[in-house]
């Protein structure tokens, strides 16, 4: 399986590049197929955050479609607003309209069953696609402690249908296996990684913005998303998906292509660091907690969370029902919600 690892450190020099390194894949294009764009559009936010994916990233895979007469359309369901206010944001909105691209909301749930995890309401929209391009962003994650290719799939359940599948896994090994689930009915032909500018720290909203200076691109996510951990340094048994990928045997063998050396990253707090100590790892867990100086009332994340365990009138979370997903860190619009270490006894 190849895998291209190519240094980057310009978007404007992006477009030509990425195009370059599509070029083997054009054989995976038939004429007329429909073909959905999958960018990371977690929320509206601009694109100098280095939250969602770079308009030029998308620019230049619309472009590499263009002489392929195939139907080009782009969509997400993102955690917070609709996919239209996301790309109105970042930038992919003027992309899109540039070249007549369609953009759509993620919606219309079809019941998929998976090999772990059963009914996960899928997109029709991701469904009635022929071909599907995922175009995911280099970040750190609070509860997956990376996010790559195989988690930016995720984002192809339908709206709220994401916060409740936090609730049903309960666990981040268990949330893992859902999203092995998705990626595997989703199926992307390519998949793409936008890290010239990505984020470290207490991701994948509200950490450091980090200049990595890489694209990636690989049919296999799981080989793409290993390769590039490898590179940062990460073990993948910190990585739940990819700890749960290597227990499925389901990385293939790959050879990584391109200039990029790699670098280091700043994982979250929230990482697993005292793995091998069972019961210290149990006793210290990250917990978010409300910063009252910052919360502006909006009640994203009592709306968000998926336990029902926030309360903004008193700026309260019940530990007893957090099950440490940090969907309200994710989706809290003013980083308000602090990840914090707590000894529980």
């Amino acid at each position: 399986m190849d895998v291209y690892l190519n240094k980057c450190d310009d978007y404007e020099k992006s477009v030509e590049k990425l195009i370059k390194i599509l070029e083997p894949y054009k054989n995976k294009f038939e004429k007329g197929d429909k073909v959905l764009l999958k960018p990371n559009l977690l929320s509206p936010k601009e694109v100098e955050k280095a939250v969602t994916t770079h308009p030029k990233i998308v620019e230049a895979v619309i472009l590499f479609l263009l002489d392929l007469d195939v139907e080009i359309y782009l969509g997400d369901s993102p955690a917070t607003g609709s996919a239209l206010q996301a790309v109105k944001a970042n930038g992919i909105y003027d992309v899109c309209q540039k070249y007549n691209i369609p953009i759509v909301e993620l919606d219309e749930p079809i019941e998929v069953d998976g090999e772990n995890y059963k009914k996960i309401k899928i997109s029709k929209k991701v469904l009635d696609a022929d071909k599907i391009i995922n175009i995911a962003k280099l970040k750190t994650h609070s509860q997956m402690i990376l996010t790559m290719a195989i988690k930016n799939t995720f984002g192809c359940v339908v709206g709220k249908e994401k916060p409740a599948w936090h609730l049903r896994a309960k666990t981040n090994t268990n949330f893992a296996k859902v999203i092995i689930d998705i990626h595997n009915i989703v199926k992307p032909t390519i998949n793409i990684l936008d890290g010239i500018e990505g984020m470290e720290g207490n991701g994948p909203a509200n950490g450091k913005q980090k200049h990595f200076g890489v694209i990636g691109v690989s049919e296999n996510a799981y080989a793409l998303d290993h390769a590039v951990a490898e590179k940062l340094n990460v073990k993948e048994k910190y990585v739940y998906i990819l700890k749960e990928s290597m227990k499925k045997q389901i990385i293939p063998e790959y050879k990584i292509h391109g200039d990029w050396e790699g670098g280091k990253i700043k994982l979250p707090i929230t990482a697993p660091i005292f793995e091998t100590f069972t019961n210290l790892s149990r006793a210290i867990q990250r917990v978010p907690q409300i910063n009252v100086d910052k919360c502006i009332s909006c009640r994203i994340c009592e709306n968000s969370c998926p336990a029902e365990a926030i309360t903004i009138d008193n700026h309260s979370i019940d530990y007893s029902k957090c099950i440490r997903c940090y969907v309200c860190h994710e989706v809290c619009p003013e980083d308000a919600i602090d990840l914090k270490r707590k000894i529980f006894k």
